[in-house]
């Protein structure tokens, strides 16, 4: 079992394992995102974390990085979540590939904790989460997290990342931190487009937008944005004939990126109102679809007939999402009370499409094309929060926020075309040995129902529902003597499904000298179970060793569900400690950290259910079939379902530091270095079902994605020379080895990879500027699977499949140009 952080002293971090570049780390005192203005990104004024206005990151008794929009846009990055993974190197985004809508919504994470353990602010307001939850076998497994890239990186001015627990400030998901997004609001505009592509010649990549934002005469200010993507896609998959199913040799599945084409429209405004009032407000409309690749069908499958594909069939798979929101809000003050009241309106409509497909019972003449249904994600929030210092004798200052929050989540999905799902009148497939249509027919081979590579949503399992919730908060903050900061945080919610909840926080920074400081925090937490994860229900297609088998999700509240011993989702709460060190020097400022988050009850995805685990599970199976029993497993080799099944400890390290010097030039140096370690282990499985055991619900498998599934170990080393109208980037981005066992293969681990950027501006008029950049220098790629991938690489997995930490694209190339005005 592996050794973790507070299994030891706090800093004997050497027997964590280090790889090479860590520990040059080490030897050089590193941290993460640099900046092209003078000022220090590490002492940006923060808004996340603390009530306390005019707060910055070194002064914070909790630890925020802050990525400037100068950063931000000399990234590279294709979407907001990528630039996060530039930039953050706590920050994660997995590539998942092949894996229906998750290839339009890559799982993100903080500190290698689950997708939805982090909480996503726009502006200091709570984000809707997207509708569509991860269901195959990839990092983020059963969570549905916020899709970042919904967000145009031109909206954004920066990035607030609260590296620590949060939820009796914020409520629920904030366990591994919160990630604040803050919109443009200053006068000024832009037009811009931006090209990418990739040494080898594909997922060419045209970016576009314009932001302009100007003032409502002495009152107020608007700033309007709009983004335009277009992303073709690049494909890493090798070529086969899929095991002799095939009788031409290509690429037969998608393993890369997928098409992509988005538009975005975003808004931020606010006007004064009288003495002290202020209405705000900003909305966004972000538009995506995209179109992926499932697994191969060859022509003598029984899912397939020969008379449309000849050659088989790789089905491609449309999906479409809408992001919709809209906050508005009126701040004042009042005697000494600061107020602020807001009602924020936001959801994610996700469908889904075969483009190219079929569905074998329906025989030769079956449709290719049908819609699939959709799931609709929507969140209502009203705020109310007050604010206003103390004068109190046991303290120099005092800060006290007191706060009302009441939210509802609903849930929606809707069914698709009948073809999409339905069994048609054709029993018997191309490779039956009878002339009969009869299924109990020895000689007959059953066809699948439903289209190949997304069965559509049947009637049966539509629904419309709602949950609602109220919080109360109280949060306060001391400074109770010139070097001793106290803060104190207490919230209570009640949810109108699962029950209540009260958590709080307690956090300190003491000042050691006028350069130094330590800190330190801990806090309870909780994350209510997602309605995705309690209402969402799906039959699909996962691959075994090289078998297509057709799976269902079960509700965890359905009468099948209750069949194998399972109940309604409760919520998972945790414990959050942290200690750190501080410094801030003339030209050298470091933050140290390190952390425990112990999580209970957390949600899973189980394995897969089938009927041979034992006898009690065979009769379940038998009686649910299309032969024997109802039929509402019809073709079904294997059942899931969400389950509040296990306990776990991540602890970690973040080390951030950055050193600026003013050259006698007059321009400008920026040094960077960081290093984040984590570590997660599983500490108890305890299941509710007493049918299916622990070892199927979560197999050895699904613990190494989640222990091993995300690098333990990420680093940056940058530098940035500022020579007045121009600049120049390089940064190092280390990932470390992550090990996967997924799909029946063997335990397969992929070694550590460096990744080199080099990225430049040039100011060639106060109006033009042209940007560009290499990414991904050196022309990375993860190591390709090799004979412990069992038959996978044979079917085209290269690289593998659940687990990749960067991107497949290798090097590439871009250049930008903005038009200021």
């Amino acid at each position: 079992m592996k050794k973790t952080l507070f299994s030891l002293t706090p800093f004997s971090l050497i027997r964590f394992p280090l790889t090479p570049l860590a520990l040059a780390l080490s030897t050089l005192a590193p941290q993460g995102v640099f900046a092209q203005d003078d000022d220090a990104l590490i002492e940006e004024i923060i808004t996340v974390g603390t009530r306390t206005p005019g707060r910055t990151a070194t002064e914070s008794p909790v630890p925020v990085d802050v990525l400037p929009q100068e950063a931000i846009l000399n990234s590279g990055a294709v979407d907001t979540a990528d630039m996060l993974r530039k930039l953050a190197p706590s920050f994660n985004m997995n590539n998942t590939t092949t894996s229906d809508g998750q290839d339009l919504m890559r799982p993100a994470t903080l500190r290698s904790l689950g997708p939805d353990q982090v909480l996503v602010l726009v502006n200091g307001k709570r984000r809707h989460q997207q509708a569509l939850v991860a269901v195959q076998e990839n990092v983020g497994r059963g969570s549905a997290g916020t899709d970042l890239s919904s967000i145009p990186l031109s909206a954004i001015e920066r990035v607030e990342i609260l590296r620590d627990g949060a939820a009796a400030q914020y409520g629920s998901d904030a366990i591994a931190g919160v990630i604040n997004l803050v919109l443009k609001e200053s006068p000024g505009g832009n037009a811009w487009s931006q090209y990418r592509t990739t040494s080898e010649g594909d997922g060419d990549t045209l970016k576009a937008g314009v932001h302009y934002g100007f003032d409502l005469g002495d009152a107020g200010s608007l700033n309007i944005t709009y983004e335009f993507v277009d992303q073709d896609s690049l494909n890493r998959a090798a070529a086969t004939d899929w095991l002799g199913a095939s009788p031409v040799v290509d690429q037969l599945l998608l393993v890369g990126e997928a098409e992509v084409e988005s538009d975005s429209l975003w808004v931020n405004g606010n006007f004064k109102v009288g003495e002290a009032g202020e209405i705000y407000a900003f909305a966004g409309y972000t538009q995506k679809e995209g179109e992926s690749l499932g697994f191969f069908r060859g022509p003598n499958d029984n899912r397939v007939w020969s008379a449309l594909f000849p050659n088989g069939v790789t089905p491609a798979l449309g999906t479409e999402s809408e992001d919709t929101s809209v906050t508005a809000g009126y701040r004042t003050t009042v005697g000494d009370w600061d107020m602020d009241f807001s009602l924020a309106w936001g959801e994610n409509r996700f469908e889904f499409r075969n483009l190219e497909s079929l569905n074998a019972s329906y025989g030769p003449d079956s449709p290719t094309s049908a819609y699939d249904g959709a799931l609709v994600f929507d969140q209502l929030t009203f705020n109310a929060d007050v604010v206003r210092t103390l004068d109190v004798a046991f303290a120099e200052s005092a800060t006290l926020a007191l706060g009302f929050e009441y939210r509802e989540d609903g849930y929606q999905m809707e069914a698709g075309d009948p073809v999409s799902y339905d069994r048609g009148d054709t029993w018997c497939g191309e490779n039956s040995t009878t002339d009969t249509n009869d299924p109990t027919d020895p000689g007959c081979a059953i066809t699948a129902p439903g289209m190949q590579g997304f069965q559509g949503y049947r009637p049966e399992m539509e629904i419309d529902t709602n949950r609602d919730n109220v919080s109360l908060y109280a949060d306060t903050e001391l400074a109770m003597t010139e070097k001793l900061d106290l803060g104190l945080a207490l919230r209570y919610e009640d949810y109108s499904d699962f029950g209540d909840s009260t958590n709080g926080k307690i956090s300190a920074r003491y000042e050691l000298t006028p350069q130094l400081a330590v800190r330190g925090a801990f806090s309870t937490g909780f994350r209510a179970p997602g309605v995705q994860q309690q209402f969402f229900t799906q039959r699909s297609i996962s691959l075994e060793n090289g078998v297509l088998s057709d799976l269902v999700a079960l509700r965890p509240d359905s009468e099948l569900a209750a069949e194998l011993g399972f109940g309604a989702l409760k919520e998972e709460t945790s414990e959050s400690l942290s200690i750190g060190l501080v410094y801030n020097g003339d030209r050298w400022t470091s933050t140290l950290d390190i952390y425990q988050i112990d999580i209970d009850d957390r949600i899973v995805y189980s394995g897969n259910i089938t009927a041979g685990v034992n006898a009690d599970i065979a009769a379940f199976f038998a009686a649910h079939d299309a032969v024997t029993g109802d039929a509402q497993l019809d073709g079904v080799a294997g059942v899931t379902v969400f389950t509040n099944a296990i306990n776990t400890e991540t602890t970690g390290m973040d080390w951030v530091n950055q050193w600026d010097f003013a050259l006698p030039s007059g321009n400008n140096l920026v040094l960077e270095a960081t290093l984040h370690l984590n570590n997660t282990k599983v500490t108890d499985i305890n299941t509710s079902s007493s049918v299916v055991p622990d070892e199927v619900v979560f197999n050895d498998s699904l613990e190494l994605l989640l222990t091993d599934g995300q690098p333990q170990q990420r680093a940056t080393l940058a530098a940035n020379y500022d020579g007045g109208d121009w600049a120049v980037t390089s940064r190092l981005s280390y990932y470390g080895e992550v090990s996967t066992s997924a799909f029946g293969s063997e335990p397969h681990t992929w070694g550590a990879k460096s990744l080199v950027d080099l990225t430049g501006v040039w100011d060639i008029t106060d109006r033009f500027r042209l940007s560009g950049g290499i990414l991904n220098l050196f022309d990375e790629f993860p190591d390709e699977w090799g004979e412990e991938g069992g038959v996978f690489p044979q079917l085209g997995f290269r690289y593998g499949w659940t687990t990749f930490p960067f991107s497949l694209a290798g090097r590439e190339y871009y250049v930008r140009a903005t038009l200021n005005f």
